[in-house]
């Protein structure tokens, strides 16, 4: 489960200098098994959100709990370890490593857990997303539907028991955009999927959809 309670985030005002409350989040969870689509205009914090989540940053207040570990007190390197261990995460930005194949991409993905590398299961992650034929492609060597697919393949490596998306679709057309979410959906059979998105047709094929500014009750954005 994911549990946010009193979660409070703010980034400095570059202008001003003054801080910009981004989070304010009285009470948020979501349960094992639940995959849900969040919605939220551009620059209300649905990114945030999601870094928090993962604890790729931390909250000014509050308490973030995942799987009943309360992630928000631990250090970086352990936050860090958590991650690796228990959560997926697919970056709207892709953040593949241009040096390196779809396979190594993968691979890397599972170095920072405790399972260590599976070269064979990387391939059959990369099967499963329909690149069995382009395992040793660079992400310069791929479209971007293909480099999304690498994406999820990295994300479900280490079977993270969180899914976290970031716009997964946002640059992708339709068809390839459909595709997209039926792989994402496969992956994440029997876990948590928390998908943000600001296209309707995307949420539409969540059973559950959620409005971050119903959330975000405080927020100055």
């Amino acid at each position: 489960m994911i549990e946010l309670t009193d979660v409070k985030k703010s980034f400095k005002d570059p202008a001003t200098g003054n801080p910009v409350r981004v989070i304010d989040i009285p009470s948020f969870s979501i349960g094992h098994g639940i995959h849900a689509g969040l919605r939220g205009p551009s620059g209300t914090g649905k990114t945030t959100l999601l870094h928090l989540i993962s604890g790729m940053t931390t909250p000014d207040s509050g308490t973030i709990r995942n799987l009943g570990t309360d992630i928000s007190g631990l250090s970086e390197f352990a936050r860090d370890r958590f991650r690796a261990n228990h959560i997926g995460y697919i970056f709207q930005s892709f953040n593949l490593l241009d040096g390196f194949s779809a396979l190594e991409n993968v691979m890397l993905g599972m170095m920072f857990a405790d399972k260590g590398t599976d070269r064979k299961k990387a391939e059959h992650l990369l099967k499963v997303v329909g690149l069995q034929d382009r395992m040793h492609y660079k992400p310069s060597q791929l479209s971007v539907g293909q480099q999304q697919r690498v994406c999820i393949a990295r994300a479900a490596a280490n079977d993270p028991e969180i899914l976290l998306a970031d716009e997964p679709t946002g640059s992708l057309d339709p068809k390839t955009s459909d595709e997209v979410l039926e792989l994402l959906f496969e992956v994440s059979k029997d876990k948590i999927l928390l998908v943000v998105s600001h296209e309707e047709e995307v949420l539409n094929r969540f059973p559950q959809k959620m409005d971050l500014s119903e959330i975000n009750k405080g927020a100055l954005v």
